[in-house]
């Protein structure tokens, strides 16, 4: 019935009980599993940038998003392993959360999406965010919302 699960995590404890949903369907009916995490490109205003210029700074603000997302899928992928599930693997994007997962199951002829009702709300929004509402209207396959 679900040969390929697509879940949308970002680390709060709805997505994480989303991840958790993914991993029972992907290992009942034994189909791969497929995290995503979504970050919105982040862009330094003039005022930032001229304080990195003067401080000296290196590095991209980008990679703070891009660690945290990795330490989200790595605890999402370590529990669906745990639970037996043969096929997982993790996911880092930029762009739109929800339009971004809904081409993700497309790209990937996903049978389902599993993603939590609610993410971390107006300060996460950089994440994945609440977008669930979202993804089940613009998504061709079935959406499981976890609450």
């Amino acid at each position: 019935m679900f040969s390929k699960v697509l879940c949308g995590v970002d680390g709060s404890e709805p997505s994480m009980r989303a991840a958790k949903t993914a991993a029972e369907l992907a290992q009942k009916f034994g189909g791969d599993l497929i995290y995503l995490t979504v970050t919105k490109e982040f862009r330094l205003t003039d005022e930032a940038k001229q304080y990195v210029e003067l401080e000296q700074l290196t590095g991209e603000p980008q990679y703070i998003l891009e660690e945290y997302a990795e330490n989200c899928l790595r605890e999402a992928v370590r529990m669906a392993k745990d639970m037996g599930v043969a096929n997982v693997r993790k996911e880092v994007k930029t762009g739109n959360p929800a339009r971004t997962i809904v081409q993700e199951a497309d790209l990937i002829k996903a049978d389902c999406i599993v993603i939590g009702g609610r993410g971390l709300g107006d300060i996460g929004s950089i994440l994945l965010g609440s977008v669930s509402h979202k993804v089940t209207s613009l998504a061709k396959c079935t959406v499981v919302t976890v609450r």
